[in-house]
This record gives structure tokens, sequence and C-alpha cells, in this order.
């Protein structure tokens, strides 16, 4: 660096201050290391004559891009005050956002192009601005989030102490988000911004996704701010059984390098804002959930409120529309679902039942309490003993002459109630291994040989089994079709090739 300065003082004021790079970097120092600006221009230039004070001030760098300035402060007295009348222009221009990415949040990543040149005049307490900022080809990624913004663009015009937004959008997916909007400037500056969305993808992860449209307001101003619209899930997914990254909790704070030892004082407290939502989200008609056993599409309405002196309340109701439950290591078909919300977003009251697809009698579990404390029982109809509920959930018969064939099928449903609601270690393997069932048994005849059962539901008709003795040299396969409630098809080959037609009746 290098420069110069000149004072003198007589009946006015006569300054002269130049500061400007000659060679070199700046390089700034973050958890990630040591990142260099790419200098190629640095200057501050100050000039006070004749009553008249002018700045000129500009920097360019390969991470910054270029921006540059000069103001003109016409005081009435020796010193500017909140009064002085002020001219100059600003100018930026950034034609790589991208080289922005070590000023962005760690995961963010920058694109496309930004420049504003804004003409300045007032008084230093009330200034005037007049311009134009805009940007194009802009775009806005975070892959862990699954955000994926493209083809953005804004248009900001500054006419004195009003401030128009005239475009801004960006398209995420196959759909488009656009806004518009004014502020005012003046001494009670507030703001007022429309948003539009038309099946704008705002998630993109392999388990959470969403395509969402609808509009919503936004005001602005010193008090606060408010918020109303009406949002609609075009298309959801969000799938609970896969694990999130690690990650800190909100109430811990990393601090790195050295700091003093006397702890710095509490900041003071912020004034009071008032913060005023009202928002209608619709679930559309495909919206899945999955995860902790439970696999559907849910349909409804939430309405999101805040006052001035209440807290945020989520209300409304959930419908599952079909879909399945898994409990006691099988896959129940849901015929009702209801998650209803009465102020709390994170435990919500629920009404679920999942019962046993063809069988002769109904037979599942129905859950209830809330999301925090979930309660989960058998169910049957006719109402019968709960050993018998749990023989025919996991037989498919009653209990009358079980065998020491059952086994297996009775250690599922041990492991499934010491889970709880996490995922059991057979379901585990059932899942890695693309199967629905996976069970040791022994014949029914005198030998008592060890028989693996291997199967999977193709379809809610369709059933695929492989079953073979460890003794034995050949297995044999079966092909099990559900014509109707008590109407089976069953094909078999391997040892034994047979083609069955199951009709089953039950008497009392």
């Amino acid at each position: 660096m290098a420069g110069h300065a000149s004072l003198l003082f007589k009946d006015r004021l006569t300054a002269e201050l130049l500061l400007e790079r000659q060679g070199g970097d700046l390089r700034v120092t973050d958890e990630f290391g040591q990142r260099a600006l790419g200098l190629t221009d640095l200057r501050l230039a100050i000039d006070v004559r004749d009553g008249v004070w002018r700045f000129a001030q500009g920097i360019a760098g390969a991470e910054l891009g270029s921006f540059g300035g000069a103001l003109t402060l016409r005081p009435a007295g020796l010193w500017p005050d909140a009064q002085t009348p002020l001219e100059g222009v600003l100018q930026a221009n950034v034609a790589h956002l991208g080289t922005w990415g070590s000023w962005v949040p760690a995961g963010w990543r920058l694109g496309g192009r930004a420049s504003a040149t804004v003409q300045l005049g007032g008084r230093l307490n009330a200034p005037s601005l007049n311009g134009r900022a805009e940007g194009d080809g802009l775009s806005l990624r975070h892959l862990l989030y699954g955000v994926d913004l493209t083809d953005g663009r804004f248009v900001l015009d500054l006419k004195g102490q009003h401030a128009e937004l005239t475009t801004l959008e960006a398209r995420g997916g196959d759909g488009w988000v656009r806004a518009r909007g004014k502020a005012e400037l003046g001494a009670e500056p507030n703001a007022h911004v429309e948003l539009t969305a038309d099946r704008m993808r705002l998630l993109s992860r392999v388990d959470r996704r969403l395509v969402a449209s609808g509009a919503a307001t936004l005001d602005l101003d010193a008090k606060g701010l408010k918020l109303e619209g009406k949002l609609r899930a075009d298309e959801g997914l969000f799938d609970f059984s896969r694990a999130d990254v690690p990650a800190l909790a909100d109430d811990v704070t990393v601090l790195r390098g050295t700091r003093d030892a006397t702890p710095a004082a509490p900041p003071a407290p912020k004034a009071a804002r008032n913060t005023l939502v009202n928002l209608a989200f619709d679930f559309g008609r495909d919206f899945k959930v999955r995860g902790r056993g439970l696999s559907t599409t849910l349909r409804g309405q939430l309405q999101v409120t805040q006052g001035a002196t209440t807290a945020l309340r989520v209300t409304g109701r959930l419908d599952a529309d079909g879909g399945q439950y898994a409990a006691y290591g099988q896959k129940l078909d849901i015929e009702r679902g209801a998650i209803s919300f009465t102020g709390a977003y994170d435990n919500p009251s629920l009404d679920l039942l999942a019962v046993r697809p063809n069988l002769d009698i109904r037979v599942g579990v129905r859950v209830g309490g809330t999301a925090l404390a979930p309660r989960v029982s058998l169910y049957s109809e006719p109402e019968m003993a709960d050993t018998d509920k749990l023989s025919w959930l996991l037989l498919g018969r009653g209990p009358d002459g079980l065998g020491r064939t059952d086994t297996a099928l009775l250690q599922r449903a041990a492991l499934a109630l010491l889970s709880g609601e996490g995922e059991g270690p057979t379901g585990k393997v059932l899942r890695n291994l693309g199967l629905d069932e996976l069970s040791l048994s022994q014949s029914d005849d005198d030998t008592r040989s060890t028989i693996v059962r291997l199967g999977k539901q193709i379809s809610r008709r369709w059933y695929v089994g492989y079953e073979r003795g460890l003794n034995a040299t050949t297995g044999s396969w079966q092909l099990i079709y559900r014509i109707a409630q008590r109407f089976t098809l069953r094909a078999q080959g391997g040892d034994d090739n047979a083609l069955d037609l199951i009709w089953q009746w039950k008497w009392n």
C-alpha cells in the first residue's frame, strides 16, 4: 500500500488523502483455511477544498468483482452534519457470483451475474437513491438440502425514497416462483412483496421431494411482519426411514480460536416485534409419507397462524389415503388414518386403524395417542382375546393346533415388540434383501428337518415364495394368486409340481 496526506486549516479546511494498492493481495482466514481475494485494484481518496468534500473509492478482485463510487458533500458549516446535501454514484459489477462461494454458508453454491448503478441525492439523514440493480442467470444450490434453483433473474428499480421490485423469478424443476413488490425507504420504511409459485420444486432430494403452487404476501415495517397466503402441494415425498446426516443440536455453539477470558457483556434485549402469520397448506392428492412402519398418501389441509401475542399454532386434519402400516412383522392395509393438529406442530393426535388383508376375520392394530406418545393396541372384529388376535395377525389362522412350526413367526413378533417404534433387526435384514418373509421352521413329519422359507409380496394379490429343507437337494417354488377373500390359486414347482384351487370356509 502507498499513499499521502496533507492538511491545511485557516479560514477553511483543506485536506487531501490518498491510499491505494501498489501490489500484493489480501487473504481471508476461516475454518477452511486462507483464501486470496485476487485483488487488482484498491483505492480510497478524500479531497476537501473550498468547503466541498469529495470521496472516491474502488475495489476490484477476481473473488469480489468490481465496486466503485464517488460522493460529494456540501456542508453549510465546517463539518458535515445530518442536513448536509449529498450527491454521487455507486457502481457494482459481479460477473461470476460463483466466486463468492467462500462468503456464503457452508454447502450453498451461488451462480450467475449481478450489477447495480445508483445515483445518490438528498441529505445524509434522508438519502435519495435512483438507479437499478439487476441480475440474470442466477442459481442457488444445496445438494444436502435438495435445493436447486436455476435461471433466476431480478430487476430492482430505485426512485428516490421509493423502491420497486419489478422482476424476481427462478426455476425449480419444471416450475417457477415469481415475486414483485415495492418499498418505501423514508423515515418509516416499509415493504410489500407478493409471491406466486407454479409447480415449483422446492426440494429434490431422494428422500425429501416437494413440488408446490400457490400465492403469498409479505408486509414488513419497523414494528414487525405479516405473512399470509395459500399453498398447495402438487407432489410430495418425505421418507423418514432414511436417517439424516449427523448434525449439532440447535443449542450448541462452536467457538474457534483464542478468546478473552473475561466474559462479554450480554447483548441488550431487542425490542419486541409483532409477527402475524396466516398460511393455509393444502396437501393435494400426491403427498406420500414413509417411515416408522408407515407408507401412505396424506390428504387434507392445515392452517398455520401466529398472532401478535400468541405462539405459532397449527390446526387442521390430515387423512391417510390407503397405504400400509408395518406392525408385528406384517404389512397391514390402512383402513382409517387421521392426524389431527390442535396447536402444537410437533405433537398431533393420531387415530389409525390397519388390518391384515385377505383374512376371513378383521384383525390388525389401532394406533392412538399423540406423535410423541403413541399407543398401539391389537384390534379384531369380532372382539377376541389378545392371544387369538396375535395368532390371526401373525399366522393368518386361529390359535387352535399351533405347533413348533410356528416358532419362527412368534420370534418375529417378539423382535417387533422389543424394537419399539424403530426398525427391528429382522426388518432390516428383510429390507436389505428385498424380501417380505424370511423364517426357519421344522417339518411336521417324523424327520423334524429344518426348513428355510423366503417370500415376496409382489402386489396385493400376487405372492411368490421358495422353501427348502437344509438336508434336501432341491427346493420348491410357489406362486400364489388371491382371487377373492375365500378363493386362492396356487402353482407349485420343484419336488412336487401341482396346481391347486383352494376354497376356504370357516364355521363355528
